[in-house]
């Protein structure tokens, strides 16, 4: 894996195994996106197993549609794992998340780590989907060290300005895991209706 390198998503090292090659490289994770994806992480606990620290920062958040996400997310089998998996990770405070609805970058990035500081840094619209979801061209870049380090300064900035709504997001975790639970007591049918496609 040639660095720098320009990839689009018909690459065979594409956005998702090049991130999946960098975290398992890493002790730390920076991302800056514009918002978050429920239904789009499926990152796997042998990938997370070095990770001590996940920094997320949004320039949006909505209560309503993350809500909806999760409850659609706890009906389905196959994607309850990786949601009670993020929650842990939130209850252990190796991912911190924060806001930052003013801070305007672009693209979206995200900056690995390790014991010696910023090795490297994706930027690009963040899809882990596969295939693509959109027609595209879907492009990407990736770099080392030296663009790392610029990208980690930068993340620092944003992550200043931001403001914590980890203990909100941890509250709809629960709330969508209480209804997963006990269907049967006012918190959803008994025949959840998977909401996913309707989010968008």
């Amino acid at each position: 894996m040639e660095l720098p390198g320009l990839f689009d998503e018909t690459h065979a090292l594409g956005f998702r195994r090049r991130y999946r090659l960098e975290l398992v490289r890493s002790t730390r994770l920076d991302v800056a996106v514009t918002r978050l994806r429920l239904s789009t992480i499926d990152l796997t606990e042998q990938e997370l197993s070095r990770i001590e620290r996940v920094r997320l920062v949004l320039a949006e958040l909505h209560a309503v549609a993350l809500d909806a996400e999760a409850h659609a997310l706890m009906a389905r089998r196959s994607a309850r794992a990786q949601l009670l998996r993020l929650e842990r990770l939130l209850n252990q405070d190796r991912v911190r998340i924060r806001v930052a609805p003013l801070a305007g970058w672009s693209p979206d990035f995200s900056v690995f780590s390790d014991e010696r500081g910023p090795r490297s840094v994706l930027v690009g619209f963040h899809a882990f989907e596969v295939p693509h979801p959109y027609a595209g061209p879907a492009l990407g870049a990736h770099f080392g060290k030296p663009e790392a380090t610029v990208a980690s300064r930068r993340f620092e900035e944003v992550w200043a300005r931001g403001h914590d709504v980890a203990p909100a997001i941890r509250t709809i975790f629960q709330r969508a895991g209480r209804w997963s639970r006990h269907p049967d007591r006012g918190w959803g049918p008994r025949n959840p209706v998977d909401t996913l496609p309707a989010l968008g």
